[in-house]
């Protein structure tokens, strides 16, 4: 993601400097403690039978969250000053649907922080709790440091005088609808606006192409072109600065599984962190079949023809039957990798980013006493059973 062009708070006060390095270095830190953890824990249970394993991983589990534990401490005392620049920056945001949301992660981390605080100085040893609030702030470190570097508010994209933007707003619905469009790249600014970067024909000189900055869906009635330039490296000079995108599960990512992590559950979670068109298009070519080596479906089909085998050569009518079926399956196999081979090739053509109102849900919040003790109104009167129903 381009960065902010107003992050001239990264050359700011020596305290500010300070903040901000010390974010950077405990969100890489973390990242690297969780990886060699995680690693040294397939190797134990690769090497080792169930019950030595369980006490190896709990003790590398407990060490990786020590070590954690103690780059965090390093972070706490800058946490305040980072949390008052995020405020800060979200003062001069301009209305957005994600402003609310950016608004609550920032007292989220607020929260987590005081909480690890209070831990520390009170001599807790809630391991669990203080935990939590660590990867909340790994997980959010590159959101709080987008806003904490920003100056002022941020600065205003290009914009074409009202005849010239509708004369080319038009232009460039026809040419989308005449796939005639290239797709450079694709943001959101700070006021929530989809921002893409195109290539057309010119309207002026139709042999030449010109590339147009455009807001909204390239697709939609409602796109217009904010500007229109002669080289790509113009229009990319001209962008407002771009937004973190929103994130697929706001309540989390898509939970990995225990043990080793099989390839296509591996994959399903890279689509659950994806925020781009193009990862999924990425993902789904390890899916579909292509010629150049095994995908997964592939492999599906490869593992039908072998059960299909198996039950015929049991030389029984049920055996019989069973492969006719299993072969019928490889039918729907063929044509379910067709149909995915166009998902794949409409992913790659085109560039969407995730809105970035689709913000996480908050961890740490402490809900109002209202909420948590009001105690739900009596029924009106008994519900009748339930009947099950049938699936």
């Amino acid at each position: 993601m381009t960065q902010p062009r107003n992050n001239s708070g990264e050359s700011g006060s020596p305290a500010v400097r300070a903040a901000l390095d010390a974010l950077a270095a405990y969100a890489k830190r973390f990242a690297s403690i969780q990886a060699r953890g995680d690693d040294a824990v397939a190797r134990v249970r690769a090497s080792t039978g169930w019950p030595e394993h369980v006490a190896m991983e709990r003790a590398i589990v407990a060490e990786q969250h020590r070590e954690q534990e103690m780059e965090f401490a390093a972070l706490l005392p800058h946490t305040v000053l980072l949390i008052d620049r995020a405020r800060t920056a979200l003062e001069f945001q301009p209305s957005a649907r994600h402003v609310a949301g950016w608004n609550l992660l920032v007292d989220d981390l607020e929260a987590a922080a005081d909480h690890a605080r209070h831990l520390s100085e009170q001599s807790i040893a809630d391991r669990s709790t203080s935990r939590q609030c660590h990867v909340t702030w790994a997980d959010r470190a590159r959101f709080l440091r987008d806003l904490a570097v920003q100056e002022g508010p941020p600065p205003p994209g290009p914009e074409l005088p009202a005849a010239e933007e509708a004369r080319w707003t038009a232009h460039a619905h026809d040419v989308r609808r005449r796939h005639m469009m290239y797709l450079y790249e694709s943001r959101y600014d700070a006021a929530g606006r989809q921002i893409t970067v195109v290539e057309v024909p010119d309207l002026d000189q139709p042999t030449e192409d010109c590339v147009l900055v455009v807001a909204g869906d390239v697709d939609s009635a409602t796109m217009r072109v904010l500007g229109r330039y002669d080289t790509l490296d113009q229009a990319q000079a001209d962008l407002p600065a771009a937004i973190q995108p929103g994130v697929l599960h706001p309540r989390g990512k898509f939970p990995r599984s225990a043990g080793k992590v099989p390839p296509l559950a591996d994959l399903i979670e890279q689509i659950a962190g994806a925020t781009q068109s193009q990862e999924i298009a990425e993902v789904l070519d390890y899916v579909v079949s292509d010629g150049a080596g095994p995908r997964h479906l592939s492999q599906l089909s490869d593992l039908l023809a072998e059960c299909a085998d198996f039950a015929l050569a049991t030389e029984t009518v049920t055996g019989r039957d069973l492969s006719v079926r299993l072969r019928g399956l490889m039918v729907q196999t063929d044509v379910l990798d067709r149909q995915l081979r166009h998902a794949l090739i409409a992913f790659q053509d085109t560039i969407a980013v995730l809105p970035p109102h689709r913000t996480p849900q908050p961890r740490h919040l402490i809900p109002p006493p209202a909420a948590r003790t009001t105690p739900p109104p009596p029924p009106a009167q008994a519900a009748p059973p339930r009947v099950p129903r049938r699936l």
